[in-house]
């Protein structure tokens, strides 16, 4: 009958006898390096060297000695490798009777190490056991890495995410630019080799400003950055100082003291390249993939850009005629709505092409459009375009707010001189205060209608415009 004691208990003898060598034996096969020390210390309990008692043939491996040279030895006349703050973990293991886990890198094998200091035998010894996890903390750092990749791209899709594209796009490049550390993030809008627009953040930091658009058309810098992405969508220059030796001066007018290094991203419509993503002097030490931060947000960059030009295109289109690019009838009326709640001076010049039938029926109309492409160019030219309006075949009003009297007669017998060449017919009134723009109006309309009236005294209505 088994004794009540031991009952339900794994049974377990101690008919096998293991001596020391038996011992050491199992330590020497353990699957990680492993070491034991006797720590040396000054009269004053200070650890200044560890004596090697034991060290398998895996510890051996990492530091270049034969077992057998080393014990015997101390630590600091054999191991060349010193990362690890050995004697800080030894004298808490050996001393203070306290075990730790710790991680490292050792530089010379290119690993990283996790150690085991532990206390053995009595006050004054220590083993380490050391064990290589160097796979898991690249899979740690990849995930790290990964994980940092993607809530940037997903802040940065929330940061644009506005019906302001401005706000959104400034918001964009500052959240790039603060978290790459970089001087310089910006947005360049082009259409081939051509700049049409740029969008930028600055660190506060930055003392170089970006360069001016002449710069980039000089250098033809969108012409170099194709030439470098080699048909690719990313590209990183990490040392801007190579490209002295090939374009010396461009890079001492553009990069010298201002870029080391940058990166590039291209945004596309379709097949299509309509920019770039640039990263000006940013961190080399980021916990992040700025290839895929870059090329990802530039997807989503690029469909921001074209949404905000179609929507742009569309409200141009909604107050401005197809034809001549002026204001239409619509945008007039949404200017004489302002110009009556104000009280400014303003300027009223009408217009009208004389005999634009006649040219229509022998010419062609494409003749006739082209007529009045040309007066609404030369109109828009002296009166500013934004000031301007078609809001009728061949009729055209100019609405110079703010304006002295004087100068308004200038632009008006700059506009007649100009446009002798063309028979039209002006009329032209100049008010101090704004909220009377009706009356001002009808004044210059009946005085364009007495110029018309006087010029077909004088030609045939048939002959007008087509000489």
């Amino acid at each position: 009958m088994p004794d009540k004691e031991t009952e339900g208990k794994i049974g377990y003898s101690f008919d096998t006898e293991l001596s020391s060598s038996d011992i050491l034996s199992m330590l020497k096969e353990l699957p990680d390096a492993c070491c034991i020390f006797k720590v040396l210390t000054d009269p004053f309990g200070t650890v200044k060297d560890m004596l090697f008692l034991f060290a398998n043939e895996k510890y051996a491996q990492l530091t270049g000695f034969s077992t057998a040279e080393l014990i015997g030895s101390t630590f600091y006349t054999t191991v060349n490798n010193q990362d690890e703050d050995w004697i800080k973990f030894s004298y808490q293991a050996a001393i203070l009777r306290q075990s730790s886990i710790n991680r490292s890198y050792n530089s010379q094998h290119d690993l990283w190490l996790e150690f085991w200091a532990v206390p053995v035998f009595q006050k004054g010894f220590c083993a380490y056991i050391i064990h290589d996890v160097t796979a898991a903390k690249r899979d740690e750092d990849t995930r790290d890495l990964q994980s940092n990749t993607n809530k940037l791209v997903i802040e940065c899709a929330k940061a644009g995410s506005t019906s302001d594209f401005a706000k959104g796009i400034k918001r964009v490049l500052r959240l790039i630019g603060q978290t790459l550390e970089a001087d310089r993030v910006y947005v360049v809008r082009n259409d081939g080799n051509k700049l049409i627009d740029r969008y930028e953040w600055i660190s506060k930091s930055s003392s170089a400003d970006l360069p001016p658009k002449k710069i980039f058309e000089k250098y033809d810098i969108i012409s170099s950055w194709n030439r470098q992405l080699r048909g690719k969508n990313f590209f990183a220059m990490n040392d801007t100082s190579t490209i002295a030796d090939v374009q010396p001066e461009m890079y001492n007018e553009y990069l010298a003291g201002k870029c080391s290094r940058y990166a590039v991203s291209v945004l596309r419509d379709k097949d299509e390249r309509i920019g770039f993503l640039v990263a000006d002097n940013y961190s080399n030490e980021l916990r992040l993939n700025i290839s895929e931060v870059m090329e990802t947000v530039s997807i989503f960059l690029s469909t921001q850009i074209k949404n905000h030009e179609l929507t742009q295109e569309l409200m141009f289109m909604g107050g401005h005629d197809g034809l001549t690019g002026l204001g239409n009838r619509y945008a007039l009326n949404q200017e004489l709505a302002l110009l009556k709640e104000m009280s400014v001076p303003v300027g009223v010049c009408y217009t009208d092409i004389n005999g634009l039938k006649a040219i229509n029926d022998e010419k062609g109309h494409e003749a006739g459009d082209q007529m009045i492409r040309d007066t609404a160019y030369l109109f828009g030219s002296i009166f500013k375009k934004k000031f301007c309006y078609r809001f009728g075949g061949d009729e055209f009003i100019a609405l110079v707010p703010e304006v002295s009297q004087e100068k308004f007669v200038e632009m008006v017998e700059k506009f007649k001189l100009k446009a002798r060449g063309v028979a039209i017919a002006v009329g032209w009134e100049w008010i101090e205060v704004s909220a009377d723009i009706n009356k001002a109006i009808k004044n210059a309309d009946e005085e364009m209608y007495k110029d018309k009236a006087r010029y077909y005294k004088r030609h045939e209505r048939r002959h007008a415009n087509n000489t």
